[in-house]
């Protein structure tokens, strides 16, 4: 996410001749849908787990990506665009919370404060290597000459993020079922039980 938006801000200038403020009101569909998804796929992730929500979340930001890496050249028009952001930005907004909960909830209590800070860090760092990655992929294909170049070049990026994307709901797969505790007995004792969920 944080490459293809890297990028993006950049083709919506570049390549389609908008300045930055409007470039950077045009993105505003990935924003939106984290702003109004992400407070309740945290509720979300407590009903059916995370494993669930990554994979569909992961899922929906690669097919988000990879639709914006088909369709981008020169002059495209926005209707579409802002289409595939949405469906990229609702990937993100379910996978997030369900990506940091899978985190910190298998943790003992007093290692959530360092479960969490790995976490933070690791993904600040998977940011910028997901920057590197693209950005080293967009400078071999492309260039910033003219929009036709620089579209030449933000199509492979996005393709890459849409991968990378793909990738993270591969690991998603490999999370475990969702885990819950089974109603309390006659004995006052309950057991953790596998569900059907995720």
């Amino acid at each position: 996410m944080t490459s293809a938006i890297f990028f993006t801000a950049q083709f919506q200038q570049v390549a389609l001749g908008h300045g930055a403020l409007q470039a950077g009101l045009r993105l505003l569909p990935w924003g939106i849908a984290p702003f109004l998804i992400a407070p309740r796929a945290g509720a979300l992730t407590d009903r059916i787990g995370e494993r669930a929500l990554v994979i569909a979340g992961t899922l929906l930001l690669g097919v988000g990506m990879g639709w914006i890496a088909l369709i981008s050249e020169p002059g495209i028009g926005y209707a579409t665009t802002a289409v595939a952001m949405t469906v990229g930005g609702l990937g993100f907004s379910l996978a997030l919370p369900a990506v940091t909960k899978s985190v910190v909830s298998r943790v003992a209590p007093q290692d959530i404060g360092r479960a969490s800070g790995t976490f933070s860090t690791l993904r600040q760092l998977g940011g910028a290597f997901g920057v590197a990655l693209t950005g080293a992929v967009f400078a071999t294909a492309g260039g910033y000459a003219t929009a036709r170049v620089f579209s030449d070049g933000y199509v492979p990026a996005m393709s890459i993020s849409a991968a990378l994307a793909f990738t993270a709901t591969a690991a998603g797969i490999a999370l475990p079922r969702h885990r819950r505790i089974a109603p309390a007995t006659i004995t006052g004792h309950a057991a953790p039980v596998e569900s059907k969920a995720g």
